[in-house]
C-alpha cells in the first residue's frame, strides 16, 4: 500500500465518522505538520498548541473538504492560519503591554515637574510623538517598539521575523526616518 493510498484510506475512515480513523488521521497530520509549524513558531510548546488547534479545526471541518486529494494543502492552510492568529495575538499583547508602559512613563514624566508650563510642553510633545507613531506602518511601529522600547537586539529581532540582522537595521533606520518626517511635517 502506497503512502498516498494509505492516507486516503485513513481519511475515508475519518470522514465516515469512525473514532479509530479520526485518531489515525490526527497522528498522521501531527507527524507531518510538526516540523512545518516548529520552523515558524520556534517553540515546542507553541507548536503543540498550534497543532492541537489545527487538529480540532480539521476534525470539525472535515465534512467541508470537497476533494480528498487536496487534503494536505487544506490542512497546511489551517495550520498556517493558526500560526498567524497566534502571532497576531502575541503582537497585540505586546503592544498593549508597551502602551501601558508608555502611559506609565508619560505619567511619570508629567509628574516629575511642578511647573505647569513644563508639564504642558511634555504632554504636547508626547501627544505629537503618539500621533506620528500612529501614522507609521504596522511594520515600522513594531520595529521601533522592539528596538527602542523593549531594547531587543537586532539579532533577536531578526530571529523573530525570520530575516537577517542587516535587513532589521535597514528597516529600523527607515522607520526612524519616517518617524522623523512625520514629526517634522506635523508641528
Amino acid at each position: 500500500m502506497s503512502d498516498e493510498s494509505g492516507y486516503m484510506q485513513v481519511l475515508a475512515e475519518a470522514r465516515s465518522g469512525g473514532q479509530a480513523g479520526m485518531g489515525r488521521l490526527a497522528v498522521l497530520v501531527w507527524e507531518r505538520l510538526f516540523p512545518f509549524v516548529l520552523r515558524m513558531t520556534r517553540s515546542r510548546d507553541a507548536t503543540e498548541d498550534v497543532l492541537q488547534e489545527t487538529l480540532l479545526t480539521m476534525l470539525r471541518r472535515l465534512h467541508s473538504l470537497r476533494d480528498d486529494r487536496r487534503f494536505w494543502p487544506w490542512v497546511y492552510r489551517i495550520a498556517w492560519s493558526k500560526v498567524q492568529d497566534r502571532l497576531r495575538d502575541r503582537q497585540r499583547r505586546c503592544l498593549q503591554a508597551s502602551a501601558l508602559r508608555c502611559r506609565t512613563s508619560a505619567e511619570d514624566l508629567l509628574s516629575d515637574t511642578n511647573d505647569p508650563v513644563e508639564a504642558q510642553i511634555r504632554a504636547e510633545t508626547l501627544q505629537r510623538i503618539s500621533v506620528a507613531l500612529a501614522r507609521l506602518s504596522r511594520r515600522q511601529q513594531d520595529i521601533l517598539q522592539l528596538r527602542c522600547y523593549d531594547d531587543v537586539p537586532y539579532t533577536e529581532i531578526a530571529a523573530r521575523t525570520c530575516t537577517s540582522p542587516e535587513r532589521v537595521r535597514t528597516r529600523f533606520h527607515r522607520a526612524k526616518e519616517s518617524l522623523r518626517a512625520q514629526l517634522a511635517c506635523c508641528p
